[in-house]
């Protein structure tokens, strides 16, 4: 199947990453971790395509078998203006995220199947159910993924950054009422094997790396053992 994986604009008065920070932004970026992982996971014989549209044209297609769609509060009207117009064409799509997950019936309307909490456990099995034209309303993850077991990220397939997104853990114990974190990822805190992540960190042919962890420094013997990992 050819797999397109999106990632909406920030609009609706919300100023863009390129306008908030221009020209730091356009250089250094802000990397996003969901799309590479989906496709990480996506079995090989599947074309993925991942697009950020905050940095690149998206066109609507009726080439695709499948679209994608990240969704979090803040781009969730542009995700589902994009969606339907993906359905109008006949275009199956589905869509996952913190938003979806927050109000999973409000998602179903603009949507062939959403996904609820964290995708790696899911996902191959969506498509295994797609293809074979049995494709569920609702995918909900009931175990968390081994953080052991998960593979990097395909930043291969996204915008070229000069920073590279890592992350060494999910999940917060704290569940801050203003924060979804511990409501989706867990109040107990996974962590990824340091040499693991020391592994991916080499990947990255750009330097400057963001960790996309809630609560990194929460173990602190494990934060202080991955940053003298990191020297």
């Amino acid at each position: 199947m050819r797999i397109l994986l999106i990632e909406p604009r920030l609009e609706h008065g919300i100023t863009t990453y390129r306008d908030r920070l221009k020209p730091v932004s356009i250089i250094y970026g802000n990397p996003s971790l969901t799309l590479p992982m989906v496709a990480a996971v996506t079995p090989k014989k599947h074309e993925v395509r991942i697009i950020n549209e905050n940095y690149e044209k998206l066109k609507i297609t009726d080439e695709w078998d499948l679209v994608g769609i990240s969704v979090l509060t803040i781009t969730a009207y542009r995700a589902y203006e994009i969606a339907d117009k993906f359905r109008e064409l006949g275009v199956k799509v589905v869509l996952g995220g913190y938003h979806v997950s927050a109000l999973p019936e409000e998602a179903k309307q603009h949507a062939d199947a959403i996904v609820i909490g964290e995708a790696e456990n899911l996902w191959p099995k969506l498509l295994d159910d797609l293809e074979k034209g049995k494709l569920k309303k609702v995918y909900s993850s009931e175990e968390k993924p081994d953080l052991s077991k998960i593979p990097n990220p395909r930043r291969d397939l996204y915008y070229n950054f000069m920073s590279g997104a890592v992350q060494a853990t999910r999940g917060c114990p704290v569940g801050c009422e203003f924060c979804p974190t511990s409501q989706l990822l867990g109040k107990k805190v996974r962590k990824r094997p340091i040499r693991d992540v020391i592994e991916d960190i080499k990947s990255i042919p750009n330097k400057v790396i963001i960790f996309r962890d809630a609560s990194l420094t929460l173990d602190l013997d494990y934060s202080k053992a991955l940053f003298k990992a990191m020297r």
